[in-house]
């Protein structure tokens, strides 16, 4: 007697398939993704183009207002200072990250080191994870629920209409029929999501655009929500074999989905805010005030200090032990860098301990990712898009660099050019156009990857036990 062929993987795939259309859910849950599609689609173009369209508005003025500043003492510009502005792409506009929270702009002026970090940031526990209705959401709440939707009943359904036993009696390999329902939901899932995703990407590119190294970083993010797809699919697999009925299966997997995406990140903020405490703007700026007078260890004498920078700059500029013989104007030049380094010296310190607390915190609930796949893939997310706290910190270091360098261009222009004038001497436009432009390159893709390792790691080893459970479920799958 001639064995019959047992069916193969693509056979039970398409079985699957074919149920799952046939399901009038199927057509409901379309219709629910559609419908989030478009309404992410709605919300990141319009975040995108009045984002985009606010920061050309304002750095055309700021760029007006600093040319335009007519005749000015070159202190006095530095005082009135100008802003720079993080750049932005499709993938900023996919997920914002901590954008709206901590800002992509920074005020540069003399005698003040701004940080959007110490506004917003310093009166919460922590940095939000959350955020609020964009594309990066829907991708890493809803379509976990459209995934159990699909897949809670794929072997609870079956064994409740008694097919499953038929099935298992013609020889089928438990599993090339595990391989099956997978590859018939990651199918249908993807039949859903891929057309969605690559109109809402082209939208958004059109509007927010990007060069090589934003194409890496969306390839890299659709991997990476691939991988958090497939944990949710594999959980929904082994719940399905697992429960006792169909009703069951589609309860365990919410109350999982509970757990993982609102629950554990919640708890890990508060963790991590309870564990790396940041101080209040007024406290910050009460620290940072005291230092200004009495140093970093609160001991040391300013005007003392600002003397001893003076003499260093004189003598490394060949105007040691000058005197009297020293020009007034020449000596208020080395003394406003001396004062601007002393100055530099206390904001570097306290911006510096304040951007490692925030640092420490995203550390902190990147470990947590191995509690939830949800926390491991919003980071990697953010981390990806560039809106992550690594990020801002990169831009912001920058923007505190530049700012040295063009209050350090407007006070060698006044001890140079005052002469006789001293504080009286105006500058003119010819100045400000002098300043040194502001530059700025994004880190590599890889950065994020280096940031977020603990989370991509706990991606995987979600991926690992995921996949395994639901191996291990498909094997001793009952029957009735």
């Amino acid at each position: 007697m001639q064995n019959t062929p047992s069916p193969s993987v693509a056979f039970m795939a398409r079985k699957e398939i074919r149920q799952i259309v046939r399901d009038g859910r199927l057509r409901l849950l379309g219709a629910i993704v559609l419908a989030l599609a478009m309404a992410a689609l709605a919300f990141g173009a319009s975040q995108t183009h009045r984002a985009a369209e606010a920061r050309d508005q304002a750095r055309q003025r700021a760029s007006d207002n600093w040319q335009g500043q007519g005749q000015k003492n070159p202190h006095v510009a530095a005082h009135y200072g100008t802003y720079v502005f993080a750049p932005t792409s499709v993938a900023t506009a996919i997920d914002p990250g901590v954008s709206a929270y901590l800002g992509r702009s920074v005020k540069i002026e003399a005698h003040q080191r701004n940080l959007a970090a110490h506004t917003q940031a310093q009166d919460s526990a922590s940095v939000s994870l959350l955020g609020s209705f964009s594309v990066s959401m829907v991708l890493l709440q809803l379509v976990p629920l459209l995934i159990i939707a699909l897949g809670y009943g794929m072997w609870a359904a079956e064994r409740e209409r008694g097919t499953l036993r038929q099935v298992l009696s013609t020889g089928v390999d438990r599993r090339a029929l595990f391989w099956g329902k997978a590859l018939a939901l990651g199918t249908v899932t993807s039949a859903l999501l891929v057309p969605a995703g690559m109109i809402i990407v082209g939208v958004l590119w059109a509007l927010g655009g990007g060069n090589a190294a934003t194409l890496i970083r969306l390839g890299l993010l659709a991997l990476g929500y691939g991988v958090y797809f497939t944990v949710f699919a594999s959980l929904t697999l082994y719940a399905s074999a697992t429960a006792r009925s169909s009703r069951a299966a589609l309860v365990g997997m919410i109350a999982i989905w509970g757990a993982v995406c609102i629950i554990a990140p919640r708890l890990s903020t508060e963790i991590a805010g309870a564990a790396v405490p940041l101080p209040s703007k007024a406290a910050f700026e009460r620290e940072v005030a005291h230092s200004l007078e009495k140093g970093i260890d609160g001991k040391t004498d300013r005007e003392a200090t600002i003397g001893k920078f003076t003499e260093e700059m004189m003598a490394a500029e060949g105007f040691e032990n000058a005197g009297i013989l020293m020009d007034d104007t020449d000596l208020s030049g080395f003394e406003l860098r001396a004062e601007a380094k002393w100055e530099d010296t206390i904001y570097d310190h306290h911006v510096e301990t304040l951007q490692d607390k925030l640092s420490a915190q995203e550390t902190a609930v990147s470990w947590a990712s191995f509690l939830s796949p949800y926390v491991a893939m919003r980071a990697l997310s953010a981390g990806l898009c560039g809106t992550d706290y690594a990020h801002h910190r990169h831009f912001t270091d920058r923007a505190g660099q530049w700012r040295k360098e063009l209050v350090g261009m407007l006070n060698d222009a006044f001890a140079k050019n005052a002469g006789d004038q001293g504080w009286e001497y105006r500058a003119g436009p010819e100045l400000w156009k002098k300043a040194p432009p502001f530059t700025y390159t994004s880190p590599s893709p890889t950065f994020a990857l280096q940031t977020h390792a603990a989370s991509a790691l706990a991606l995987l080893v979600w991926l690992a036990l995921a996949l395994g459970l639901a191996l291990w479920s498909a094997r001793r799958v009952r029957v009735s």
